[in-house]
């Protein structure tokens, strides 16, 4: 676990520190406009790939963890049914994008579209690497791909080329991660006696994380993509965007923590050695910190914004210092959430995460007609703050529980038998 938060911490701070460099770009080069359009596209195509990826990152990490000769195998299964859903959900998610009425913001969504793809290959290979506690791997390849896309996107917005450009920077990011990671991938053996759980199965298991992942990503960016369909000006979305950036960016250090101990959960969970203790000790250690970088954000909202983004974005400090408070609750809750997918419940984190995106949206749809981006920022902290306390509870009740019946080991299966 020291290894892999020592990797993991380094690959956030780098390639989180590379995203919000190019949050600065995009802002200093293409204005509140581009910022706006950036923004909304960027947080459409997060969710894309989680939808792409089909749930089975997590699946791949937990299983991979238990049975490690069985990785590169399981990454094929995986994958085949990645294509199936892509085939059948890229066209839609273009058909949507071309509906949206703001040619800028059309054309961004369509450019994004291929990022998103190429960025769920690049993570469900690293998948298999966390699983053998080879957390570098991902890093790297995630790290060359902004090595690729920074020179383009600084391009792009030294030109003043329209802002769809930059989901192309970021495409061609994507394509030297994938043939990176790939190369890294082909290096594992492939074990020519047995195969893993079938794909039915791996579905059937994929499902809900899938789902809770398109949750989790629409509770971070459906303020977004709600602001522009209310139709709050995409200036104000971008000053909403600059105020996000630094929030959601150290919100990485709790993913951080939750990466490297999912692992070693999962194998404690199987094993039946995780106690609550461990749990409200893990959980508690993410209060602390997310409080502490919720403090420090606060401190220091003012020069972030001005330093990194210009004066012209002076009135997104006054939104970071409502926003800066949601991170006790997003880093508490990123952390129960790797409790309860290492116990086999992870539905359990759907329906809670289901339930505040419900009332996120409700809430938002009220306030934002009437207060705006401010409104957005207080129903933010809110939720997270309510989701937060739910898992932690539904973490401690998971470990009390124990393993579903019948799930402490993967049914492996011989080749040829059960498999779709």
């Amino acid at each position: 676990m020291a290894r892999n938060v020592a990797w993991l911490g380094f690959g956030e701070v780098a390639l989180k520190g590379g995203l919000f460099g190019a949050g600065v770009v995009v802002a200093r080069g293409l204005g509140p406009t581009g910022m706006g359009a950036f923004t909304v596209a960027y947080a459409a195509a997060l969710v894309l790939m989680q939808v792409l990826a089909g749930g089975q990152v997590e699946v791949l990490i937990r299983e991979t963890a238990r049975c490690p000769e069985h990785g590169r195998a399981l990454f094929v299964l995986a994958r085949s049914h990645q294509w199936r859903l892509a085939a059948l959900v890229i066209p839609v998610a273009a058909a949507g994008a071309a509906l949206v009425s703001r040619p800028e913001l059309r054309w961004t969504l369509l450019a994004f579209i291929p990022y998103a793809f190429l960025r769920r290959w690049l993570i469900t290979a690293g998948a298999v690497f966390k699983g053998l506690d080879r957390m570098d791997v991902e890093v790297r390849g995630r790290a060359l791909e902004l090595i690729v896309a920074l020179p383009c996107l600084a391009l792009v917005s030294a030109s003043r080329w329209p802002v769809w450009c930059a989901g192309l920077a970021f495409s061609a990011g994507g394509v030297a991660g994938v043939a990176w990671i790939t190369t890294r991938m082909r290096r594992l053996p492939l074990s020519p006696s047995v195969a893993p759980l079938s794909r039915a199965l791996l579905v059937e298991e994929g499902t809900p994380f899938l789902v809770n992942s398109m949750v989790g990503q629409l509770l971070m960016r459906s303020d977004s993509i709600l602001l522009a369909s209310l139709g709050i000006p995409a200036a104000g979305i971008g000053l909403y965007g600059v105020a996000s950036a630094p929030a959601q960016g150290l919100n990485a250090a709790s993913q951080v923590i939750a990466v490297a101990s999912y692992p070693t959960l999962a194998r404690g969970a199987a094993a039946g050695s995780l106690r609550p203790r461990h749990v409200l000790l893990l959980l508690a250690a993410g209060a602390v910190l997310g409080t502490s970088l919720g403090t420090l954000l606060f401190v220091l909202r003012e020069p972030i914004v001005r330093i990194f983004f210009g004066a012209g974005f002076a009135a997104s400090a006054d939104l970071l210092a409502v926003l800066a408070w949601g991170l006790p609750g997003a880093c508490t809750a990123m952390l129960a959430g790797a409790v309860l997918a290492s116990t086999r419940r992870q539905r359990w984190a759907l329906a809670n995460g289901s339930a505040m995106l419900a009332i996120s949206v409700s809430a938002n749809l009220m306030v934002i007609p009437r207060w705006g981006v401010t409104g957005c920022a207080a129903v933010t902290v809110g939720v997270l703050s309510t989701t937060a306390l739910v898992h932690t509870i539904l973490a401690v009740l998971a470990v009390r529980k124990g393993v579903p019946a019948g799930a402490e080991e993967p049914p492996f299966l011989p080749v040829g038998e059960g498999q779709d």
